[in-house]
């Protein structure tokens, strides 16, 4: 009996076993990460938009956009047009400039003997070709003159056919040595239609090709423009971590020195007068006089003194009255 008892004291006191609490781990994957959207700038509108499909279609088909890139068109069409006629203007000065050296130059080869030996190779090519070959050289060939026209044309009139001068007015009715018939100022005339025709023409040609090749021009820069534009801009280099406490912020900016600057003296060009100025005038106030005015007592009464005595009963009226009162 005594070890069972002994038995059941050891089973109560046995020592609890205490286990450490281990927390769950999680393992977080980073799988979807937020990015801000991108934005395109328009060169034709000065503006920036959203850089994706529908907000760069939704721009172009703008009716702003439109007239931006018409604006510029014309403009970029004057500029190519203005360029054009300075560069030909230039171009033909040139060639008149080169022209007149190279005359001079050859003046100065035939003129002078004892030249470099450039200059006389020139000089005997000169005379070993001959005078055409000098003229072709020289200059370009001499333009040969058209024979006179005569001065004299033949008028029609009801009465008859006359003779007119066109350099004097003087009309005649005999025929002169040499004048113009009808028929020969008639074809006169058809010529010089046709000539100024053929001319309009080589205009118009002229001026349709300056048109292409303006036009051409404008669409070259216009693809560049938007060929830059649609262009990816740069990503910027991330930022490096800063290290440390963050530094103190400053809403209002930094604190600046204040410097006075000096005024500098205008001067007016005032005429300068010969007198002095005279000094401002000072009021001087006048000292007021007090007078005094004088009173004699000629007799201090015969009778006693006395004294006025209090009066009692004037002021009841505003003193507090007995309500009740017993008949």
């Amino acid at each position: 009996m005594a070890t069972n008892a002994n038995e059941k004291r050891s089973l109560a006191f046995v020592e609890p076993v205490y286990k450490i609490y281990e927390p769950p781990t999680y393992i977080v994957t980073m799988t979807e990460y937020w990015k801000s959207q991108g934005r395109k700038y328009c060169e034709f509108c000065k503006c920036w938009i959203a850089d994706n499909k529908v907000s760069v279609s939704f721009h172009e088909n703008g009716k702003r956009h439109k007239e931006a890139v018409a604006k510029h068109i014309s403009q970029v069409t004057k500029r190519s047009a203005k360029d054009f006629k300075q560069k030909e203007k230039m171009d033909d000065e040139i060639k008149k400039m080169e022209a007149a050296a190279m005359a001079a130059y050859l003046k100065d080869v035939e003129n002078n003997v004892d030249a470099d030996l450039t200059s006389q190779t020139l000089n005997q090519m000169l005379n070993d070709a001959g005078g055409s070959a000098q003229g072709d050289t020289k200059a370009p060939a001499p333009i040969v003159q058209a024979s006179k026209k005569p001065v004299w044309h033949e008028v029609k009139s009801d009465d008859g056919n006359y003779f007119w001068n066109i350099e004097n007015n003087e009309t005649t009715w005999d025929p002169p040595d040499e004048y113009l018939s009808l028929a020969q100022q008639e074809e006169q005339k058809i010529k010089e239609e046709e000539k100024t025709k053929k001319q309009a023409k080589i205009d118009v040609k002229l001026k349709k090709q300056k048109h292409k090749e303006s036009m051409k021009e404008v669409k070259a820069h216009v693809s560049r423009e938007s060929m830059r534009s649609r262009a990816a801009p740069p990503e910027p280099a991330p930022a490096a971590a800063v290290c440390g406490p963050a530094p103190a912020a400053r809403p209002y900016g930094t604190w600046t020195t204040v410097v006075t600057e000096p005024v500098e003296a205008v001067d007016l060009q005032l005429p300068k007068s010969e007198r002095p100025k005279p000094p401002p005038p000072v009021l001087v106030e006048p000292d007021e006089r007090l007078q005094f005015k004088e009173r004699t007592v000629e007799s201090l009464g015969d009778g006693p003194v006395e004294f006025k005595k209090r009066k009692l009963g004037h002021n009841r009226k505003h003193m507090r009255q007995k309500l009740d009162t017993d008949d």
